[in-house]
């Protein structure tokens, strides 16, 4: 039998493959709100057209023996669509599923979110969820090598339709599961020594292209060394804040705001989007450190990812893959007035956007993908010291959309937190409306309720601000 297809992971999906571990698993999510319960033949039919439509919904991660060479996509033989998707009863504490809300639907999925994916298999789980209420929801969880927030709308747009209407159908008798074969070790490895070599070659000719345009062009050089230096900098530069405690419980929460209303603060304060999001952020987190004991903090360090796609390959048109870079600021948490927050805030991103370090972040990617996967963990662990919490804006879809002829009522998002950086906030527009999902270790932040509010007061007050 001739050996699967693949391809390697590219440098930026090897660090989320590598980084992976249990203190660190690197799972993204979409929590989708529908007004009803789809059919489950429609909904295992859109599941599955997915599948088709997205490579990567079939292929599992292999990697290669002693490490020789870069794990590799390969399509999975013994894929069975049934074990991706589960179906689960939403209830209240009286045990009734009609009572249940969706502080029961958060309390829910955040174990789930926790754990750990069958490297064995392909990298993703659709959990079916009755409730709350009438309603029903569907918990989409994958694994960041997959994809980024971008690339997550490649699936999004594969499983939805545009109308109830386009709801598709099972068509056929279901594909033949396949059979386990163990692989052939001495196989095996030869193969992983012809792809290192290859690998090699391919690096080489990178390095004498690099050393080429060096030649040419010396400014690069003075990039690359402003680059490393910031990057060392960004690492050793902790903050006093108590976010650093770091468990393994992971806690889930959202709030939904008029996206309208963000868009006229941004147009009245003269800025972008993600200064808004992270004035409000910022208003909260400093609250949050008050209201903890530690009005000391005046600053905390936050990582805020980058998308690197043209706007033509975005919402519905994207690809999955990871295609990002991140811009490393800290945040005035002191500074209560929001315009001047914002204002500071706003200077201090245009001036990190700026600095060489934030192009790098792809290539650095691809240099550390030939480090053995202990040093590359250490060093991931390393440079994560000194980041408190992440913020990330995914452009969404503006549109209503249905899956298995159920309408989306509403969209939340998760990303991922790491050691020493106990907190992650997502932000997705969808249909006239910016969702919050928030995702917060429990040992460093147990009091996520309160945050949540305090989070919703300060997206107030910037907006109350703006007018």
């Amino acid at each position: 039998m001739s050996p699967p297809a693949s391809e390697p992971l590219s440098g930026e999906d090897l660090s989320f493959w590598y980084a992976d571990q249990p203190r660190r698993r690197t799972t993204m999510a979409m929590l989708l709100l529908l007004d009803r319960r789809p059919h489950s033949d429609s909904l295992r039919a859109a599941v599955l057209r997915a599948v088709e439509a997205v490579p990567r919904l079939r292929q599992r991660i292999v990697d290669a023996p002693f490490d020789l060479a870069r794990p590799r996509w390969q399509d999975d033989p013994t894929f069975d669509l049934d074990f991706h998707i589960r179906r689960y009863a939403l209830s209240h504490d009286d045990g009734v599923t009609e009572s249940a809300n969706l502080e029961d639907l958060f309390r829910t999925i955040g174990p789930i979110y926790e754990r750990p994916f069958d490297p064995t298999r392909p990298l993703w789980e659709l959990i079916e969820i009755d409730g709350p209420g009438d309603g029903s929801a569907i918990f989409f969880r994958l694994h960041h090598a997959v994809a980024d927030g971008v690339g997550g709308n490649a699936i999004l747009a594969a499983l939805t339709d545009d109308s109830a209407e386009e709801a598709p159908r099972l068509r056929g008798s279901p594909e033949p599961l396949g059979s386990w074969e163990e692989p052939d070790g001495l196989e095996a490895l030869r193969t992983a020594i012809r792809h290192r070599i290859q690998e090699d070659s391919e690096r080489g000719r990178a390095l004498l292209r690099s050393g080429l345009r060096a030649l040419t062009q010396p400014s690069l050089l003075g990039e690359a060394w402003e680059a490393a230096r910031s990057f060392v900098e960004d690492a050793r530069d902790a903050t006093p804040s108590p976010l650093q405690s770091f468990g393994r419980a992971r806690h889930l929460a959202g709030l939904d705001l008029s996206f309208d209303a963000l868009r006229a603060a941004r147009d009245r304060l003269g800025g972008k989007m993600i200064d808004v999001l992270l004035t409000a952020v910022t208003g909260a987190v400093g609250e949050w450190h008050v209201a903890r004991g530690h009005p000391e903090v005046e600053e905390v360090r936050t990582l805020v990812p980058i998308n690197l796609r043209p706007r033509g390959d975005q919402g519905l048109r994207a690809a999955t893959g990871n295609r990002a870079t991140g811009v490393s600021v800290r945040l005035p948490i002191s500074t209560r007035d929001p315009v001047e927050r914002f204002r500071e805030i706003r200077r201090r991103m245009e001036e990190r956007k700026a600095n060489p370090a934030v192009q790098a972040v792809p290539a650095i990617a691809e240099v550390m993908a030939v480090l053995p996967r202990p040093l590359y963990r250490t060093l991931a662990f390393a440079g994560s010291q000194s980041i408190n919490l992440i913020v990330t804006n995914v452009p969404g879809i503006m549109r209503p959309r249905y899956v298995a002829g159920a309408r989306i009522t509403a969209g939340y998002p998760f990303a991922p937190v790491a050691p020493r950086c106990p907190v992650s906030v997502a932000l997705y527009g969808y249909d006239g409306r910016l969702y919050v999902g928030i995702d917060a270790d429990g040992t460093a932040m147990p009091d996520l309720g309160d945050f949540r509010k305090q989070l919703a007061r300060s997206f107030e007050e910037v907006l109350e601000a703006a007018r």
